[in-house]
């Protein structure tokens, strides 16, 4: 249902914001079960400073999703160049996404991807309906940064190496 004075669609609104380039992030928590959970996000963006906050945007169709929950550890690894390939295997479902990536264990047992040009574990402190999406946000207790490296891009629905 279109809410009232509404008159964009999904497929139009998408093709516009598609081209501002984005980050791209795997963002990581630890299942009770002890498993490891990831999942590809491009919607990522710093929200605070005092406290130290950033927020993120999660598809409600993800099977990730229920993972994710208030109070619960929270790992993000904001790629690389060159780790496109990462990207694409943890957007794809019915596979280990974890199998052959290398990762760093962080605050409460969080995976961070290795290599990425940066990365921040804490706990979810708030989630919150977006449309179609839920909206995360994340209380850092550590962080860190490649300094050397720069990230990849996401824009129009592909992954980007920067060109200088």
């Amino acid at each position: 249902m279109t809410p009232a004075g509404v008159t964009v669609s999904g497929d139009r609104l998408r093709a516009v914001v598609g081209t501002f380039p984005s980050g791209v992030t795997i963002v990581t928590t630890v299942a009770e079960t002890g498993e490891d959970v990831g999942l590809t996000v491009s919607a990522f963006s710093s929200l605070s400073l005092d406290p130290a906050m950033v927020v993120l945007s999660v598809d409600n169709t993800s099977q990730s999703l229920p993972y994710l929950t208030v109070g619960g550890p929270i790992g993000v690894s904001v790629l690389s160049e060159g780790q496109g390939g990462v990207a694409y295997q943890f957007s794809r479902r019915g596979i280990d996404r974890f199998e052959g990536v290398g990762i760093h264990r962080r605050t409460h047992g969080v995976a961070t991807i290795d290599g990425a040009a940066a990365w921040f574990a804490g706990t979810i402190a708030g989630a919150f309906p977006g449309g179609d999406h839920t909206i995360l946000t994340v209380l850092v207790e550590d962080c860190g940064t490649l300094e050397e490296a720069r990230p990849l891009l996401y824009q129009r629905g592909q992954v980007h190496d920067w060109v200088i």
